[in-house]
């Protein structure tokens, strides 16, 4: 009996990445997540190639974090946990999988025009054994959508 209670998947370690934007700190979250369709790499990073996507979020918990379509389609991405402005979003991802994991995006000032941006990705285990799989792909695809954000905003 406590063979099988340890064969639960072990702990996964989250993505975590760090940039640095030349924005205030309310400018910052704002680009983050009201203006996401702005900035995010939609020809590379959607659930929908060619279907000319927007990136949307809601700005309260509960809401959605979602791509609409140009044909009026729409793929829930994930459900906001936390709406914490200006300092903190959480936010699942569901992507294609049955489980969520759990984005965290906080933002703290380190001079009045330049803040912090720090990205984990949690909860891979959840999605048992291809967690770690799916951990490694979003590891090569988050410092790209970071990039991007980082360089669209502080220039």
């Amino acid at each position: 009996m406590a063979e099988e209670l340890r064969s639960e998947i072990a702990p996964i370690e989250p993505i975590r990445l760090e940039v640095t934007v030349r924005r205030s700190l309310e400018d910052a979250f704002s680009q983050f997540t009201t203006r996401m369709n702005a900035w995010w790499p939609t020809d590379r990073f959607t659930f929908g190639p060619g279907r000319s996507p927007e990136v949307l979020m809601d700005h309260y918990v509960g809401g959605r974090f979602y791509e609409r379509y140009s044909d009026g389609d729409e793929f829930t991405i994930g459900e906001v946990l936390a709406w914490e402005p200006p300092h903190r979003v959480v936010f699942t991802w569901s992507g294609r999988w049955a489980q969520p994991t759990e984005v965290t995006v906080q933002f703290t000032s380190k001079e009045p025009l330049v803040t912090r941006v720090q990205l984990e990705h949690a909860g891979w285990e959840r999605l048992g054994g291809q967690g770690l799989e799916r951990r490694n792909e979003y590891a090569n695809g988050w410092p790209t959508v970071l990039a991007v954000f980082e360089e669209s905003i502080s220039a």
